[in-house]
């Protein structure tokens, strides 16, 4: 029987040099019961960017350590995947940053490293479980779509359908982005149907 993965509610982007702030902020978001992914913990043996980009996809949000005047690359690319796939994103400095960074970070919200509390409350009033049931209903409707969920993510049409039939199935609206999250989470606990590839 195949081992089940732990699946991640926030994906927590940062340079290296701020490993020791990032802890903090991992301990905090722990402590609210929230599981947090950081490259670091990925295991030897293991592809890096596969369980990265499969903790990025199923995070309910995105929270990025930035120093003050700078964004390394590869911060400013997972902020970029993330804005793509429409997360939620909580920017944490140091000091206040200034508007000279790679990317535009005006569109969000930026907290100090010190209020990391009041960013661990927003995201966890933000998250509404599905409970059993919804969960069920979402399974079914997969699995009368009979779209695996790697093709399911290159069409954009085929999660509009399956939204529409969760809908008029159980009343259930979830957004597309919301439909991928919990699709790939119930996959990696090995909860999900199979459903054969359709091309």
């Amino acid at each position: 029987m195949a081992k089940t993965k732990k699946t991640h509610d926030i994906f927590l982007s940062y340079p290296f040099d701020l490993g020791a702030q990032a802890e903090t902020v991992a301990e905090a978001f722990e402590k609210a019961g929230l599981a947090v992914f950081a490259v670091p913990e990925v295991e030897p043996g293991q592809d890096v960017l596969q369980e990265m980009w499969q903790a990025l996809a199923e995070s309910w949000a995105v929270v990025a350590l930035l120093k003050s005047k700078t964004l390394s690359p590869a911060v400013a690319i997972e902020i970029g995947a993330a804005a793509a796939w429409q997360k939620p994103i909580y920017l944490l400095t140091e000091r206040k940053v200034r508007q000279d960074v790679a990317v535009d970070i005006s569109m969000y919200e930026v907290f100090s490293i010190s209020q990391i509390d009041e960013v661990v409350d927003l995201i966890s009033r933000s998250l509404s479980p599905l409970n059993e049931n919804q969960k069920d209903a979402l399974k079914r409707a997969y699995q009368k779509l009979g779209v695996p969920t790697d093709q399911l993510l290159m069409e954009p049409a085929s999660i509009d359908r399956l939204n529409k039939m969760i809908l008029k199935q159980s009343k259930l609206k979830l957004s597309g982005e919301r439909i991928m999250q919990e699709l790939l989470r119930l996959r990696k606990k090995g909860k999900l149907p199979r459903v054969k590839r359709t091309r």
